[in-house]
Protein backbone atom coordinates (compact mmCIF):
# COMPACT_ATOMS: atom_id res chain seq x y z
CA UNK A 1 0.00 0.00 0.00
CA UNK A 2 2.81 2.23 0.84
CA UNK A 3 4.74 1.56 -2.65
CA UNK A 4 1.04 2.38 -3.99
CA UNK A 5 0.91 5.90 -2.29
CA UNK A 6 4.57 6.66 -3.11
CA UNK A 7 3.99 5.91 -6.55
CA UNK A 8 0.62 8.13 -6.24
CA UNK A 9 2.50 11.03 -4.65
CA UNK A 10 5.13 10.93 -7.20
CA UNK A 11 2.36 11.06 -10.32
CA UNK A 12 1.12 14.04 -8.36
CA UNK A 13 3.65 16.17 -8.41
CA UNK A 14 4.91 15.47 -11.74
CA UNK A 15 1.49 16.56 -12.87
CA UNK A 16 1.72 19.71 -10.69
CA UNK A 17 5.24 20.80 -12.40
CA UNK A 18 4.49 20.07 -15.50
CA UNK A 19 0.97 22.38 -15.05
CA UNK A 20 3.40 24.87 -13.47
CA UNK A 21 5.70 25.32 -17.07
CA UNK A 22 2.52 24.95 -18.81
CA UNK A 23 1.52 28.07 -17.43
CA UNK A 24 4.77 30.35 -18.45
CA UNK A 25 4.26 32.69 -20.87
CA UNK A 26 6.34 32.62 -23.58
CA UNK A 27 7.33 35.26 -25.14
CA UNK A 28 9.87 37.31 -27.46
CA UNK A 29 12.02 40.59 -26.63
CA UNK A 30 12.34 43.17 -29.58
CA UNK A 31 14.10 46.21 -28.11
CA UNK A 32 16.54 48.92 -29.12
CA UNK A 33 18.68 47.82 -26.13
CA UNK A 34 22.03 50.27 -25.56
CA UNK A 35 20.37 53.74 -26.35
CA UNK A 36 18.41 54.63 -23.08
CA UNK A 37 19.04 51.93 -20.49
CA UNK A 38 15.93 51.20 -19.54
CA UNK A 39 16.03 48.04 -22.15
CA UNK A 40 18.37 46.65 -19.77
CA UNK A 41 16.36 46.96 -16.95
CA UNK A 42 13.58 45.45 -18.60
CA UNK A 43 15.89 42.18 -19.75
CA UNK A 44 16.70 41.98 -16.03
CA UNK A 45 13.35 41.70 -15.45
CA UNK A 46 12.38 38.91 -17.75
CA UNK A 47 15.43 37.17 -16.50
CA UNK A 48 13.83 37.77 -12.82
CA UNK A 49 10.59 36.55 -13.75
CA UNK A 50 9.72 32.74 -13.52
CA UNK A 51 6.05 33.36 -15.08
CA UNK A 52 7.81 34.05 -18.35
CA UNK A 53 9.71 31.92 -20.93
CA UNK A 54 12.10 33.54 -23.17
CA UNK A 55 11.98 32.00 -26.72
CA UNK A 56 14.56 34.70 -28.25
CA UNK A 57 15.45 38.22 -28.30
CA UNK A 58 15.37 40.93 -31.27
CA UNK A 59 17.42 43.37 -31.82
CA UNK A 60 16.09 47.12 -34.12
CA UNK A 61 16.95 50.46 -35.14
CA UNK A 62 20.37 51.46 -36.01
CA UNK A 63 23.36 49.10 -35.68
CA UNK A 64 21.22 46.12 -34.93
CA UNK A 65 24.32 44.09 -35.15
CA UNK A 66 25.80 45.66 -32.30
CA UNK A 67 23.01 45.73 -30.02
CA UNK A 68 22.31 42.19 -30.59
CA UNK A 69 26.06 41.72 -29.49
CA UNK A 70 25.11 43.59 -26.05
CA UNK A 71 21.59 41.56 -25.85
CA UNK A 72 23.48 38.37 -25.94
CA UNK A 73 26.35 39.18 -23.82
CA UNK A 74 23.90 40.41 -21.17
CA UNK A 75 22.22 37.11 -21.29
CA UNK A 76 25.61 35.32 -21.01
CA UNK A 77 26.58 36.97 -18.31
CA UNK A 78 23.25 35.70 -16.56
CA UNK A 79 24.55 32.00 -17.00
CA UNK A 80 22.47 28.90 -17.42
CA UNK A 81 19.49 28.46 -19.32
CA UNK A 82 20.31 32.32 -20.60
CA UNK A 83 23.12 31.45 -22.70
CA UNK A 84 20.83 29.35 -24.71
CA UNK A 85 18.50 31.76 -25.82
CA UNK A 86 19.03 32.97 -29.65
CA UNK A 87 19.89 36.38 -30.50
CA UNK A 88 18.59 38.05 -34.06
CA UNK A 89 19.38 41.32 -35.23
CA UNK A 90 17.15 43.32 -37.29
CA UNK A 91 17.39 45.21 -40.54
CA UNK A 92 20.18 48.25 -39.76
CA UNK A 93 18.84 51.72 -39.60
CA UNK A 94 20.46 55.09 -39.84
CA UNK A 95 23.23 55.43 -37.80
CA UNK A 96 22.39 56.43 -33.50
CA UNK A 97 25.10 56.65 -30.96
CA UNK A 98 24.90 53.69 -28.80
CA UNK A 99 27.55 53.79 -25.78
CA UNK A 100 26.83 50.78 -24.16
CA UNK A 101 27.34 48.49 -27.01
CA UNK A 102 31.64 49.38 -25.78
CA UNK A 103 30.43 46.58 -23.04
CA UNK A 104 30.16 44.02 -25.47
CA UNK A 105 33.02 44.84 -28.22
CA UNK A 106 34.24 41.42 -29.69
CA UNK A 107 31.57 39.57 -27.84
CA UNK A 108 31.15 36.38 -30.18
CA UNK A 109 28.22 34.18 -28.22
CA UNK A 110 27.14 31.10 -29.42
CA UNK A 111 23.38 31.98 -29.36
CA UNK A 112 23.97 34.72 -32.10
CA UNK A 113 21.84 33.91 -35.00
CA UNK A 114 22.73 34.45 -38.36
CA UNK A 115 19.38 34.35 -39.42
CA UNK A 116 17.49 37.91 -39.65
CA UNK A 117 15.32 38.99 -36.71
CA UNK A 118 12.32 38.70 -39.30
CA UNK A 119 12.87 35.30 -40.38
CA UNK A 120 13.61 34.19 -36.75
CA UNK A 121 9.92 36.04 -35.47
CA UNK A 122 8.14 34.59 -38.57
CA UNK A 123 9.29 31.33 -37.62
CA UNK A 124 8.54 31.23 -34.03
CA UNK A 125 5.15 32.00 -34.50
CA UNK A 126 4.44 29.71 -37.27
CA UNK A 127 5.94 27.15 -35.15
CA UNK A 128 3.72 27.77 -31.97
CA UNK A 129 0.35 30.05 -33.76
CA UNK A 130 -1.03 31.76 -30.90
CA UNK A 131 0.67 31.31 -28.15
CA UNK A 132 3.60 33.63 -28.45
CA UNK A 133 3.23 37.20 -26.83
CA UNK A 134 5.56 40.25 -28.57
CA UNK A 135 7.02 42.66 -26.19
CA UNK A 136 8.38 45.45 -28.12
CA UNK A 137 10.42 47.66 -26.04
CA UNK A 138 11.67 49.63 -29.08
CA UNK A 139 10.35 51.34 -32.88
CA UNK A 140 8.11 48.84 -34.20
CA UNK A 141 10.25 48.52 -37.28
CA UNK A 142 10.83 44.67 -37.25
CA UNK A 143 7.33 43.98 -36.37
CA UNK A 144 5.95 45.67 -39.18
CA UNK A 145 8.56 44.18 -41.34
CA UNK A 146 7.54 41.11 -40.92
CA UNK A 147 3.76 41.76 -41.48
CA UNK A 148 4.55 43.09 -44.48
CA UNK A 149 6.35 39.86 -45.55
CA UNK A 150 3.95 37.32 -44.23
CA UNK A 151 0.28 38.98 -43.48
CA UNK A 152 -1.09 36.10 -42.36
CA UNK A 153 1.87 35.74 -39.38
CA UNK A 154 -0.83 38.57 -37.57
CA UNK A 155 -3.35 36.08 -36.63
CA UNK A 156 -0.49 33.60 -35.19
CA UNK A 157 0.62 36.15 -32.96
CA UNK A 158 -0.49 35.98 -28.88
CA UNK A 159 -0.61 39.42 -28.34
CA UNK A 160 1.91 42.49 -28.49
CA UNK A 161 3.03 44.13 -25.48
CA UNK A 162 4.58 47.21 -26.21
CA UNK A 163 5.88 50.85 -24.62
CA UNK A 164 4.80 53.25 -27.00
CA UNK A 165 2.54 56.24 -27.31
CA UNK A 166 0.84 58.72 -25.69
CA UNK A 167 -2.47 59.02 -24.97
CA UNK A 168 -2.91 61.75 -22.42
CA UNK A 169 0.18 63.24 -21.11
CA UNK A 170 3.63 63.44 -22.33
CA UNK A 171 7.20 63.21 -20.90
CA UNK A 172 6.72 65.80 -18.26
CA UNK A 173 4.24 65.70 -15.58
CA UNK A 174 0.80 67.76 -16.04
CA UNK A 175 2.14 67.98 -20.08
CA UNK A 176 0.21 67.52 -23.52
CA UNK A 177 0.68 63.98 -25.26
CA UNK A 178 3.75 64.04 -26.79
CA UNK A 179 4.81 62.06 -29.90
CA UNK A 180 6.95 59.23 -28.26
CA UNK A 181 10.33 57.99 -29.12
CA UNK A 182 9.14 54.61 -30.23
CA UNK A 183 6.43 55.59 -32.20
CA UNK A 184 7.84 58.95 -33.73
CA UNK A 185 10.80 56.64 -34.48
CA UNK A 186 9.18 54.99 -37.12
CA UNK A 187 5.35 55.98 -37.48
CA UNK A 188 4.54 54.11 -41.21
CA UNK A 189 5.56 50.73 -39.09
CA UNK A 190 3.82 51.96 -35.61
CA UNK A 191 0.54 52.76 -38.10
CA UNK A 192 0.88 48.84 -39.53
CA UNK A 193 0.95 47.29 -36.20
CA UNK A 194 -2.23 49.06 -34.76
CA UNK A 195 -3.87 47.87 -37.74
CA UNK A 196 -3.07 44.64 -37.81
CA UNK A 197 -5.96 43.09 -35.90
CA UNK A 198 -3.41 41.87 -33.17
CA UNK A 199 -4.54 42.46 -29.84
CA UNK A 200 -2.14 45.23 -28.37
CA UNK A 201 -1.05 45.87 -24.60
CA UNK A 202 0.23 49.19 -24.32
CA UNK A 203 2.37 50.81 -21.92
CA UNK A 204 2.42 54.84 -22.94
CA UNK A 205 3.58 57.46 -21.35
CA UNK A 206 0.81 58.13 -19.14
CA UNK A 207 2.15 54.89 -17.25
CA UNK A 208 5.99 55.24 -17.66
CA UNK A 209 6.80 58.58 -17.84
CA UNK A 210 6.99 59.38 -13.87
CA UNK A 211 9.22 55.79 -12.95
CA UNK A 212 12.09 57.49 -12.12
CA UNK A 213 14.80 55.16 -10.03
CA UNK A 214 16.31 56.62 -7.78
CA UNK A 215 19.93 57.16 -5.86
CA UNK A 216 18.69 54.43 -2.80
CA UNK A 217 17.14 52.05 -5.74
CA UNK A 218 20.12 52.11 -7.67
CA UNK A 219 22.54 51.42 -5.02
CA UNK A 220 20.20 48.47 -3.54
CA UNK A 221 20.14 46.71 -7.87
CA UNK A 222 23.53 47.37 -8.17
CA UNK A 223 24.41 45.94 -4.54
CA UNK A 224 22.83 42.77 -4.99
CA UNK A 225 25.68 40.67 -5.88
CA UNK A 226 24.47 38.64 -9.36
CA UNK A 227 25.44 38.63 -12.66
CA UNK A 228 22.65 40.66 -13.68
CA UNK A 229 23.29 43.30 -11.22
CA UNK A 230 27.18 43.79 -12.39
CA UNK A 231 25.38 43.80 -15.86
CA UNK A 232 23.36 46.54 -15.15
CA UNK A 233 25.80 48.64 -13.29
CA UNK A 234 28.00 48.31 -16.07
CA UNK A 235 25.75 49.31 -18.57
CA UNK A 236 24.75 52.24 -16.30
CA UNK A 237 28.16 53.63 -16.14
CA UNK A 238 28.31 53.63 -19.68
CA UNK A 239 25.11 55.81 -20.02
CA UNK A 240 26.53 57.97 -18.48
CA UNK A 241 23.35 59.98 -17.30
CA UNK A 242 21.64 59.99 -13.92
CA UNK A 243 18.27 59.10 -12.91
CA UNK A 244 16.77 56.33 -15.32
CA UNK A 245 13.32 56.15 -16.23
CA UNK A 246 11.83 52.78 -16.26
CA UNK A 247 9.50 52.92 -19.39
CA UNK A 248 9.99 49.99 -21.01
CA UNK A 249 10.05 47.39 -17.54
CA UNK A 250 6.36 48.94 -17.76
CA UNK A 251 5.53 46.70 -20.31
CA UNK A 252 7.04 43.35 -19.38
CA UNK A 253 5.41 44.20 -15.51
CA UNK A 254 2.20 44.78 -17.02
CA UNK A 255 1.90 41.56 -18.95
CA UNK A 256 2.86 39.85 -15.58
CA UNK A 257 0.79 41.81 -13.39
CA UNK A 258 -2.41 43.65 -14.90
CA UNK A 259 -2.86 45.10 -11.85
CA UNK A 260 -0.35 47.46 -12.11
CA UNK A 261 -2.26 50.12 -14.10
CA UNK A 262 -5.44 50.88 -14.72
CA UNK A 263 -6.25 50.23 -18.17
CA UNK A 264 -8.84 51.29 -20.87
CA UNK A 265 -9.71 49.52 -23.91
CA UNK A 266 -9.69 52.25 -26.79
CA UNK A 267 -9.34 52.61 -30.46
CA UNK A 268 -5.83 54.17 -30.98
CA UNK A 269 -4.41 55.18 -34.31
CA UNK A 270 -1.03 56.96 -35.61
CA UNK A 271 -0.36 60.38 -36.99
CA UNK A 272 2.70 60.96 -39.58
CA UNK A 273 4.28 62.76 -36.55
CA UNK A 274 3.88 59.99 -34.16
CA UNK A 275 0.81 60.97 -32.10
CA UNK A 276 -1.02 58.27 -30.78
CA UNK A 277 -4.38 59.64 -31.03
CA UNK A 278 -7.79 58.07 -29.80
CA UNK A 279 -10.83 57.61 -32.78
CA UNK A 280 -13.68 57.70 -30.76
CA UNK A 281 -16.61 55.43 -31.94
CA UNK A 282 -14.47 52.97 -33.92
CA UNK A 283 -13.64 49.72 -32.64
CA UNK A 284 -10.82 49.42 -29.81
CA UNK A 285 -7.45 47.74 -31.05
CA UNK A 286 -5.79 48.21 -28.13
CA UNK A 287 -5.64 48.08 -23.92
CA UNK A 288 -3.83 50.71 -22.93
CA UNK A 289 -2.77 51.78 -19.44
CA UNK A 290 -3.62 55.06 -18.20
CA UNK A 291 -2.81 55.57 -14.49
CA UNK A 292 -0.82 53.84 -12.21
CA UNK A 293 0.78 54.49 -8.85
CA UNK A 294 4.51 54.22 -9.21
CA UNK A 295 5.42 53.18 -5.23
CA UNK A 296 3.69 49.70 -6.56
CA UNK A 297 5.49 49.39 -9.19
CA UNK A 298 8.97 50.02 -7.84
CA UNK A 299 8.12 47.16 -5.27
CA UNK A 300 7.40 45.13 -8.00
CA UNK A 301 10.11 45.41 -9.79
CA UNK A 302 12.87 46.12 -6.67
CA UNK A 303 11.59 42.71 -5.00
CA UNK A 304 12.54 40.95 -7.72
CA UNK A 305 15.25 42.30 -9.57
CA UNK A 306 17.53 43.47 -6.11
CA UNK A 307 15.97 40.86 -3.41
CA UNK A 308 13.96 40.70 -0.56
Amino acid sequence: MGKILAAFATILLTACFAGAADTKIPIILDTDIGTDIDDAFALALIINSPELQLLGVTTVSGDTAARACLAAKFLWEAGGKWRQVPVAAGVPGPAQHIEQTRWADDFAGPQILKESAVDFLRGQFHRRPGEITLIAIGELTNVAALLKADPLVAKKIKRVVLMGGSIARGYEPGSKPDAEWNIKSNPAAARAVFASGIPILMAPLDVTAMLQLDAAARSRIFDHGTPVASALAALYHLWNSDTPTLFDPMAVALLIDPNLCQTEELAVEVDDQGFTRVAEGRRANATVGMHTNPATFFEFYLRRVAGK
